[in-house]
């Protein structure tokens, strides 16, 4: 069990971005659409300042720089004054305020937009709502953060407020049939836990990633979106390996959710374009969180992947979790 003394204050923050997030789902809400041609929506800005304002109460993790990936400038547009106020709406309800003064929510989505983040030795990496599109459309979707020491993730926490809180044992097709959710967390060398949080008074259990047979099923989780993953080259990939396919696609930090409590055998990414290198806030708590549970994470190459390079995985072609074996296998087949 993990006693890393910032702990506490990343698992509060989940909680409450989680209430954030809820908060402006149960509300008519638009999304902006950012210059990379991705939405962006209120419970992105929401959840950011949220984490922000939380990180920032601590004593041990205030001070420390934080790469998020939202930034205020278009939320602070004159013509975005309606989605501010819902913005702010959402921050107050996650922190059971009556309200929220608007320069502290935009201040704290900057504060969080650390240019000079990824220069430091330890920084924080958080993506307030991965898997945008999954949240606009009732499926998966994440809020990710993690520690980042010398380019190693130390310390994460995964909410996802989708997830079953309980294995699937296959049913997957029931996947987003769920309100309440789960909060998984991971230390490094401490394992990882997950947090049913339908019951309020929980206690964490240990996961575990599955061991995989063989020759037997491979459950793959894969990307929602064709511009996320490449399809088809993920398909030819795994016919290499002349095993039956289940193959489950969802948005977000979930897939490495399922991978490390066992649900899915492995988490496949390819490029979609020459050129394309991952940001480091779409992997760092997942990654963490699924090595704890006994899981291997690397690249196409079987490089380990390097969160030191800046704001993206400029070292890494692709991402491969799951299996140790499975990925042994997976990636001699493609070296032939």
């Amino acid at each position: 069990m993990s006693t890393h003394p910032m702990l506490p204050a990343l698992l509060l923050a989940q909680r409450r971005a989680m209430r954030a997030t809820r908060f402006v789902s149960s509300s008519m809400h638009a999304a902006l659409v950012k210059s990379d041609t991705s939405p962006v929506t209120a419970a992105d800005f929401a959840s950011q300042a949220v984490l922000s304002l939380t990180l920032s109460e601590d004593d041990a993790a205030r001070g420390i720089p934080i790469l998020g990936e939202e930034d205020a400038d278009s939320l602070a547009r004159p013509e975005n004054a309606e989605l501010r106020k819902l913005v702010r709406s959402a921050v107050a309800f996650a922190f059971e305020r009556d309200s929220m003064r608007e320069h502290d929510v935009l201040n704290a989505i900057q504060d969080a937009h650390s240019p000079y983040a990824t220069s430091e030795a330890r920084f924080f990496t958080l993506d307030p709502v991965d898997g945008t599109k999954g949240f606009l459309r009732g499926g998966q979707y994440a809020i990710a953060l993690a520690l980042i020491e010398d380019g190693t993730p130390v310390l994460a926490a995964l909410g996802c407020p989708h997830l079953p809180p309980f294995s699937l044992d296959g049913a997957m097709d029931s996947i987003n049939n769920h309100a309440v959710g789960t909060l998984q967390y991971a230390e490094r060398a401490n394992g990882a836990f997950e947090v049913d949080l339908q019951v309020p008074s929980a206690s964490p259990r240990m996961i575990r990633a599955r061991e995989w047979k063989s020759g037997s099923t491979i459950r793959v989780a894969e990307s929602v979106e064709a511009a996320h993953s490449a399809h088809d080259e993920c398909a030819k990939a795994l016919a290499l390996l002349s095993c039956p396919i289940a193959s489950l696609r969802l948005d977000s930090q979930a897939k490495y959710a399922l991978v490390a409590r066992g649900d899915a055998d492995l988490y496949i990414r390819m490029p979609t374009r020459a050129g394309y290198f991952e940001c480091i806030w779409d992997h760092a708590a997942g990654v963490l969180i699924a090595q704890e549970a006994g899981a291997r994470a690397c690249d196409l190459n079987g490089n380990a992947l390097d969160f030191s390079a800046g704001e993206r995985l400029f070292n890494n072609l692709g991402v491969l979790c799951g299996d140790e074996e499975l990925i042994t296998q997976l990636l001699a087949a493609l070296c032939r």
